[in-house]
Parts: C-alpha cells; sequence; structure tokens
C-alpha cells in the first residue's frame, strides 16, 4: 500500500511539473509573437530578426503574392521595407492588436500555433499560425502564415 501511494505522489508531482512547463512554455511562446509583431510596427530591423530562426527552411506567407522561402529571401524582403519606416514608432494599428482563440501545441523543441487576430488598421480577423523551435532554450519562429 505504501509504495501504492508513493507512486501515486510521484505520478501526480510529475502531471503537475509538466502543466507547469507547458504553461511557461505557451506564454514564452505568446510573447514571441507579439514581441515580433511589436518589432515589425517600429520597424526595428535588428529586433525583428531575433524572433525567427535563420535557415532555409524558414516560411513566411501573407498572402499568394507575398510569401517569402527561406531566411536570406524573408530578410531581404523586409530590410529595405524596414529601413524606410526606420525611427516610426507609431503604427498605432499594430500596437492595437486583439489576439485571442489561442491553440498551441508543444511537442519537444517544436510548437504549433493558431490564433485569430484583430488589430484597428485591420478589423476583419485574421487566422494566425506560426511553427516555431526551441534552439537552446529560445523559441524562434519557423513558419509565419497569415490568412486574410
Amino acid at each position: 500500500m505504501k509504495i501504492f501511494f508513493t507512486f501515486l505522489a510521484i505520478s501526480f508531482l510529475s502531471a503537475s511539473s509538466y502543466a507547469q512547463d507547458t504553461t511557461n512554455a505557451e506564454e514564452k511562446i505568446k510573447k514571441v509573437i507579439e514581441g515580433e509583431t511589436l518589432a515589425f510596427a517600429n520597424a526595428d530591423l535588428v529586433a525583428w530578426s531575433g524572433y525567427f530562426v535563420h535557415k532555409p527552411y524558414l516560411r513566411w506567407s501573407v498572402s499568394a503574392t507575398m510569401f517569402f522561402d527561406g531566411w536570406d529571401a524573408l530578410y531581404n524582403g523586409a530590410k529595405a521595407f524596414l529601413e524606410s519606416q526606420s525611427g516610426r514608432k507609431d503604427a498605432s494599428g499594430l500596437h492595437q492588436i486583439t489576439r485571442n482563440d489561442w491553440n498551441i501545441h508543444i511537442s519537444g523543441n517544436t510548437a504549433w500555433v493558431k490564433f485569430v487576430q484583430v488589430s484597428d488598421t485591420e478589423p476583419t480577423p485574421t487566422q494566425q499560425f506560426r511553427v516555431l523551435e526551441n534552439n537552446n532554450g529560445k523559441w524562434e519562429i519557423a513558419m509565419l502564415v497569415a490568412l486574410h
């Protein structure tokens, strides 16, 4: 009987620890998504770049005609735009974003994320999807898709 209660206690503590780890990881993932959007809104190329994996398998797509395959393509595509917006801190639409209906699934060092996003500048809800990797304790975006 003593062994049974010991087993139950260990099982409970393991389950509690896993739930806390998952909640902590979900909050970190949300902060990455929020931080990436804010860095883009602030036209901060250096900060924005820090939210992505810098690999050829990175994918970024916001429409059928606006997409990038690989980090180099995304960086070069975003660089000119963000540099032309440098110093801008008034992108109120991107600062006034509401995200809801979060669905986060974590498996090892990979996370799949789905949420709905609405902003002042784009009041029609968009379905947002992200795939993130945990590289040395840091969550980074490997795929970003926005369906309008």
